[in-house]
């Protein structure tokens, strides 16, 4: 689990490395072009909070391993970032992103 820190350190919420890595590629993408936008994701807690991803907002990506970027995820993502209800984790559409790559285990 990679972790997003927002605004500070005080605000630090866990997401699967998949997702934050195509997150992150999407949001630089979108702040770079100096367009802000509003991105709901679920809280540890099981609530589901909105933040406004801005530039002049902090925020850092951390993962905790580097996975390969899906073009058609990424394409989806940043036309939700584009939408006017932004970026909305909890959607249905982004569920495939987290369980698309199972989780493999040594046998030893």
């Amino acid at each position: 689990m990679g972790q997003l820190s927002y605004a500070s350190d005080s605000q630090i919420v866990e997401v699967d490395d998949r997702v934050l890595a195509h997150l992150r590629l999407v949001t630089v993408t979108k702040l770079r072009r100096g367009e802000s936008f509003p991105l709901t994701l679920r809280t540890s807690g099981g609530m589901t909070e909105t933040l406004w991803m801005h530039a002049s907002i902090p925020v850092r990506f951390t993962l905790d391993e580097e996975v390969e970027l899906q073009r058609p995820m990424l394409v989806k993502m940043m036309a939700a970032a584009s939408a006017a209800g932004g970026l909305d984790l909890t959607d249905i559409d982004f569920a495939p992103l987290s369980s698309a790559f199972p989780s493999m285990h040594a046998v030893a």
